[in-house]
Order: structure tokens, then sequence, then C-alpha cells
């Protein structure tokens, strides 16, 4: 899991409802009064965390969620919500991390040496043709 957004606050946490709920409440059923606030905000680091990546440097979002009816499940909600959103681009993927290792080791290996130099949520400089550059962003498999 990464290090995302977290509208409200002048820090990242990490991309779990743990760790949301824990910075938000200290407890797991806290002031019922400040769900609704709570769940804007978890929801909303979710699709900024999303959107960082997806317009940067497009690494794979991990969201952690424990199902847990932590502050009555506002959480759960937000995962559910922000992902409703993601799902409206064509390009995205939710996938297990079988899935995505499988699709890792389908890569060339120059391609993901690439991809790791970039820095957290920024796309590359010249865009991606020209970053990719002889390696193409070709796989090894010809299926996907």
């Amino acid at each position: 899991m990464q290090g995302i957004p977290f509208p409200g606050h002048s820090f990242e946490v990490i991309s779990m409802d743990y760790n949301m709920m824990f910075n938000q409440s200290r407890i797991t059923q806290g002031d019922p009064a400040m769900h609704p606030v709570w769940k804007a905000q978890a929801r909303n680091s979710f699709l900024a965390g999303f959107r960082r990546a997806y317009h940067g440097n497009r690494a794979p979002l991990i969201i952690g969620n424990h199902f847990e009816n932590w502050n009555r499940g506002i959480y759960m909600d937000a995962v559910a919500e922000a992902a409703v959103e993601m799902a409206k681009y064509s390009s995205v993927r939710f996938v297990s991390f079988r899935q995505l290792v499988a699709w890792l080791e389908a890569q060339d290996a120059a391609v993901l040496r690439r991809l790791r130099s970039l820095p957290v949520g920024e796309a590359p400089k010249g865009g991606w043709p020209t970053f990719l550059g002889e390696a193409g962003g070709a796989s090894k498999s010809t299926t996907s």
C-alpha cells in the first residue's frame, strides 16, 4: 500500500481503512456526528490517490480494507463509492494480487525498470512514448 493524499490534513495516509480511522477518530466507533465528514474524507482520499496514479506514473493503487464496521461501516462505503468512480475509466482494471503478478511477469524487464524510476504520481516528462523509448511498453505476452 502507498501513501495517498488525505483531504483536510497536511499529511498523506496509507491507503487502508484502519489508517484513516485511526487518524480520524482513534477508536473504532467515534463520534457519529463526524461519520459523514470522515466518510467523505476517506472516499476523496482513495480517489485522490487513484487520480494521482492514473494521471501520473500509472502505478497500481492498492487499497487495504479490513471489512470491519468501524465508525458504522463508513470505510467500506468509502471504498465502494470510490471504486464506482474509478470504474468509469475504461482502461481501469480491478484485479487480484495473483493477476497483478502475472501481468508484471509478462512485461519486458526494461519497461519495468523504467517505470520504477518514476517518482510517485508523476507522469514521464515528454510523454509515455518518449519515456518508454525502444522498450515501447510491449509485453512478452500477446494476450491481455
